[in-house]
């Protein structure tokens, strides 16, 4: 019997098939593109994990020692309104989950676990330029608006929280979804220590004799969290220009910041939630004195 011919299959009975080269292209094509794929997001895990564990530099600035009654329970008030209670960790420091929808959720630990671990230095580092104890960022720290603080506010929002019962840890937890490391790498979104401008006045230490003065450094350490540090609205943040407080009389200003109701009624979400439990504690002298920063800030470009 003669010998099958060269070509013939391996397999008894199964017929040999030769793909179309354009199958094979595409073939070779999604192959290509998969290994690139794979290329891709390895290098950006690899950048993000890089900006997440490289150590940085930051000043350990002492803060004064302030323990009246007064101080404490101007501390607790400020603590609410610049989000330290009532905000990410908790309404009293408990500890709770801080999430930007599909790129980042983490737990805020609660307070009275964290703060044993640092000296007021470090705390005042921590807040002020996002640097942990290990040198490496805080994620979700907004280092950038907490800046600005003033020594001695800053002093009375860390007696107060030291000063409160120690509440049962949080388990700790964070994760973050491949576009929130996308945004890393690109700069569309930061870590704590990298949204800090140093080159910042501290507008706490300057005085603030005017509504102008004191009208600034309320805004540079609550408003730009969410609507930038240019107050002109984030698109990230979804959030819009505060050029629109020029429609607001002083009256009505105060009621949007303790209710969150803006002239036309509607629920502002967040905003809502925020000034209800934080800017509710702002002073009727304060919230004039916000109104009159952001509308010099926008109608007539003063800084």
């Amino acid at each position: 019997m003669a010998s099958a011919p060269p070509s013939a299959p391996s397999l008894p009975g199964a017929p040999r098939v030769k793909r179309p080269r354009a199958v094979r292209w595409l073939l070779w094509t999604l192959a290509g593109a998969a290994v690139v794929t794979a290329g891709a997001v390895a290098a950006v895990y690899a950048g993000s994990e890089w900006i997440l564990r490289r150590a940085r530099q930051a000043p350990l600035e002492p803060l004064p020692v302030l323990a009246a009654p007064a101080d404490l329970a101007e501390g607790e008030r400020l603590a609410k309104i610049v989000g330290c209670w009532a905000g990410c960790h908790g309404m009293q420091g408990e500890g709770d989950v801080e999430a930007a929808p599909g790129i980042f959720s983490a737990v805020a630990p609660t307070l009275s676990a964290v703060l044993p671990l640092y000296s007021d230095a470090e705390l005042a580092r921590l807040v002020r330029y996002g640097v942990k104890r290990d040198g490496r960022t805080a994620i979700g720290m907004i280092s950038g608006t907490f800046h600005p603080l003033g020594d001695e506010d800053l002093a009375r929002i860390v007696a107060h929280l030291r000063r409160q019962p120690a509440s049962p840890p949080v388990e700790r937890e964070r994760r973050m979804t491949l576009l929130g490391r996308l945004a890393l790498v690109t700069g569309r979104w930061q870590a704590s220590a990298d949204e800090v401008d140093r080159a910042q006045p501290r507008w706490g230490n300057l005085p603030r004799r005017t509504p102008f003065e004191q009208g600034r450094y309320l805004v540079s350490i609550t408003c730009t969290e969410c609507h930038g540090f240019d107050l002109r609205g984030e698109a990230f943040e979804g959030s819009p220009s505060l050029a629109v407080v020029a429609a607001y009389r002083p009256e009505q200003f105060r009621h949007l910041l303790r209710t969150g109701e803006p002239l036309d009624g509607r629920d502002l979400g967040l905003m809502s939630w925020v000034a209800k439990n934080g800017f509710a504690h702002f002073t009727d002298a304060e919230s004039d004195a916000i109104h009159a920063y952001l509308r010099a800030y926008h109608l007539e470009g003063r800084r």
